[in-house]
């Protein structure tokens, strides 16, 4: 079984948001960045993962049919468009990927890309261009027949002598065969449960780059510590760490020649009261540490970050509490749509007629009788198509218009807020919403899309 590597994954970026806590927000940074990064970019194939048990981000993204049934347990009980391959069938969800993948391998005769859901086929708000590998509950029963495999030995294991390796880079191979399709600009995010088990480590496996949020009152060195220890073997808190490394998720990957994702940023969510001085060792924890293990961060080589302040500058981006915990950023969430993005005019009514392009979702679901091998996968859409006479335009930004007046000027204009900004068109969930919330909610509902714009940025500018 050939195990593809990190150097052959032609992709534009691969990131994992994960903390080893809970409570950091990652779901809701997930859901938001990767939309606001498609309508960025609509030239890009964004392909979100969902890889915590909850399946939260896939029920935001997908919502209800039209009967009031969530789609993704109707996807994962194989009620919709399971996936037949031979006499088998299998979810398409993560865990029925790995299950194809731990029983036979990944057939070359198997695209991974119908296994992807076009988001916009479930949501018409959402961009053309946002793919999913829905979550699956089952997810971590999955995780205990594939702990089983991964340690087998090579007499027994189909994988031979690669069991362990071949596992854990699962979802890395799923991911590089889609990449290898000419023509595909490949960005991926993964939202890793917080826990450490197999299911989070091959999510991060799989990824390049580490984005890290954190909270304040989350910030204690002893959490950073086991992190460290847990991913890089930096910082053992005691003894126990040092005895019983062979069993440790990083001394194994460095056995198998498994890349793991360096710190890309850190996404640091701060309360209404914090101050400068707080949290100070546990910064000055981490930046002891990247001086000592650089390799670990995603720095340029000719960059050298000789104080606290320029670590803070390179790799920390500051979300206030009152931005990150808004309830119009919330009920964004609820009702699975974008935050902020343009509002729909006369020129672009073609526009939501998503089901008229060929994409991923064209894909038919072969009938119980017929081959997976025999299906043709049409390419996939690579545009959120802003304008239906210029694919490849960009979207205006309508966020700067608001976000540039002064604070006055926005208080003395709600509407301006509401109708430029948060407003898509009619359909709009949340648009039904915005009337309950508070002018300071609005704007920090447009200051926190500015955050996620910075952190879009910042994305693809450090390779």
């Amino acid at each position: 079984m050939e195990v593809v590597d990190k150097q052959e994954m032609p992709l534009e970026g691969s990131y994992a948001i994960w903390n080893n806590r809970g409570g950091s927000g990652k779901t809701t940074l997930t859901y938001h960045l990767a939309i606001k990064f498609a309508l960025k970019n609509p030239d890009k194939t964004i392909l979100l993962i969902d890889m915590c048990p909850q399946t939260d981000l896939s029920h935001a993204l997908l919502g209800d049919d039209e009967h009031k049934q969530d789609h993704v347990s109707q996807i994962g009980t194989m009620k919709k468009d399971a996936m037949v391959f031979g006499e088998q069938k299998f979810a398409k969800t993560v865990s029925g990927y790995l299950d194809l993948y731990s029983s036979q391998g990944l057939p070359n005769n198997v695209d991974p890309r119908t296994f992807l859901l076009n988001v916009s086929k479930f949501n018409a708000q959402l961009p053309r261009n946002l793919y999913l590998l829905c979550g699956d509950a089952s997810i971590e029963l999955i995780a205990r027949s594939l702990e089983q495999k991964r340690n087998q030995t090579a007499s027994v294991s189909q994988f031979g002598a690669q069991a362990w390796k071949s596992i854990t880079t699962s979802l890395k191979q799923f991911i590089a065969k889609i990449a290898a399709h000419k023509g595909i600009k490949l960005v991926v995010f993964t939202d890793v449960h917080s826990s450490c088990s197999i299911i989070s480590e091959i999510a991060l496996a799989a990824c390049d780059k580490l984005l890290l949020p954190i909270t304040d009152e989350h910030m204690h060195r002893n959490g950073f510590e086991y992190m460290f220890a847990l991913l890089y073997g930096f910082s053992q808190p005691s003894n126990v760490y040092y005895y019983y490394r062979h069993f440790s998720f990083y001394y194994r990957a460095k056995e198998h020649d498994v890349r793991l994702p360096k710190i890309h940023l850190i996404l640091k969510k701060s309360n209404r009261n914090a101050t400068n001085k707080d949290n100070q060792k546990e910064w000055e924890f981490i930046f002891e540490v990247y001086k000592k293990h650089p390799q670990a961060f995603n720095v340029a080589k000719e960059l050298e970050l000789k104080t606290l302040d320029e670590f803070k500058r390179e790799f920390v981006i500051d979300i206030s509490e009152e931005t990150s915990a808004n309830q119009i950023v919330r009920q964004a969430v609820r009702s699975h749509s974008p935050l902020l993005t343009i509002k729909k005019n006369a020129n672009s009514n073609n526009n939501n007629n998503r089901n008229s392009s060929s994409n991923l979702a064209d894909v038919s679901t072969p009938s119980t009788n017929s081959s997976l091998s025999k299906t043709k996968n049409p390419k996939i859409v690579r545009s959120a198509s802003p304008s239906p006479n210029n694919r490849n335009a960009s979207l205006p930004n309508v966020n700067a218009h608001c976000i540039n007046k002064s604070t006055d000027a926005l208080n003395e204009s709600s509407s301006l807020i509401k109708q430029d900004c948060l407003s898509l068109n009619s359909n709009n969930l949340l648009n039904d919403e915005l009337s309950v919330y508070t002018q300071n909610e609005h704007i920090n509902a447009i200051l926190y899309d500015e955050l996620l714009d910075k952190i879009a940025s910042s994305l693809l500018n450090r390779t």
